[in-house]
């Protein structure tokens, strides 16, 4: 889940902010205008990924109360006008397993620890600028994770009087855990696995992530099945989870297979992954009865009455018609 693209709408006066589309984008976040794109990217600190891969990606770090904290950020224009592009840190947070961003330019403990060298940059066709980063952790600071974002906005102004000021906005997420001791243990352990159904039919695998250490953990998973009924195996499914787990928290994974899949038993192999860290659990399963699947349609109750009543009907017409026929003949002789 690393460079997502976030683009927003910002209704003038109001100060709403409206998710507009999301994507992914590498290696800049770029934020679209009616002629181009504006990027921003971390310049990545020199073998900081192979401590955690997500440090190339985020600005992701450990401190210490009363520390400092700089990175640099490029961002560039691709556009053919000039362009003001205004940088600034904001609130977010994590709900649901999700990173979320806060509207405008809310603020939280560490939005507030930042500040950015330039808070507009102009930048002509082609061009790019670096801006220099800076978090300064008070010494009262309390231990704990704290989230941000670091955006890149361009805006148009509103084409009459009264209208709406579109705002195209990119960012780069910012994770930092406060302590004395460095960087925080990560860890997570994985529930085991059950077999379910679906409203709908589909087959389930379902287990629960529970982020037992002390960061943050952006998560990734997939499901294989194999030894299944005369030696069938799938290809890995990519599971469905919250991405961004905070400490203390649990998820539930889900991995939606067809409807049709034989029901086992099988041996699943789920794999779940934060950065270099990686936990896997094996089981033995056996999927419930699809019970959505549509049954062959049987005569019940009701309708064996109206076969029988419609036959009763037809008898009884049928005596009324030979004892018609009969009486036409005994007049006749």
């Amino acid at each position: 889940m690393r460079g997502r693209l976030v683009v927003l709408l910002l209704l003038a006066g109001t100060g709403a902010i409206v998710p507009l589309s999301s994507a992914f984008a590498s290696p800049a976040n770029r934020a679209a205008t009616t002629t181009g794109s504006v990027g921003i990217r971390l310049v990545a600190v020199p073998g900081a990924s192979l401590k955690d891969p997500l440090a190339s990606s985020y600005v992701v770090d450990a401190m210490a109360p009363g520390t400092r904290l700089t990175r640099s950020v490029e961002i560039d224009n691709d556009t053919s006008a000039s362009v003001a592009v205004a940088v600034y840190p904001a609130a977010a947070s994590i709900v649901r397993g999700n990173f979320a961003f806060a509207s405008g330019n809310s603020a939280n403990e560490l939005s507030g620890w930042t500040s950015l060298s330039h808070d507009v940059l102009r930048l002509a066709p082609g061009g790019e600028a670096l801006d220099t980063l800076t978090i300064n952790v008070p010494g009262s600071a309390s231990s704990g994770e704290r989230y941000a974002v670091v955006w890149a906005a361009v805006s148009a102004p509103p084409s009459a009087a009264g209208g709406i000021t579109l705002v195209n906005r990119v960012g780069v997420r910012m994770y930092l855990s406060i302590g004395p001791r460095g960087a925080p243990a990560s860890n997570f352990t994985i529930g085991s696995l059950t077999a379910e159904r679906s409203a709908t039919g589909a087959a389930l695998v379902v287990a629960n992530v529970h982020n037992n250490g002390q960061s943050t953990l952006d998560l990734s998973g997939s499901l294989t099945l194999s030894k299944g009924p005369g030696g069938l195996h799938t290809d890995p499914s990519t599971a469905t989870l919250g991405t961004v787990l905070a400490p203390g928290v649990s998820e539930p994974v889900t991995v939606q297979l067809a409807s049709e899949l034989p029901r086992g038993p099988w041996r699943a192999d789920l794999s779940v992954t934060s950065g270099l860290l990686q936990r896997s659990t094996v089981a033995t399963i056996t999927f419930p009865l699809n019970r959505a699947a549509k049954a062959p349609k049987s005569a019940g109750v009701p309708t064996l009455i109206l076969v029988v009543i419609a036959l009763f009907a037809l008898l009884a017409m049928t005596a009324v018609a030979l004892l018609i026929s009969r009486r036409k003949i005994s007049r006749l002789l």
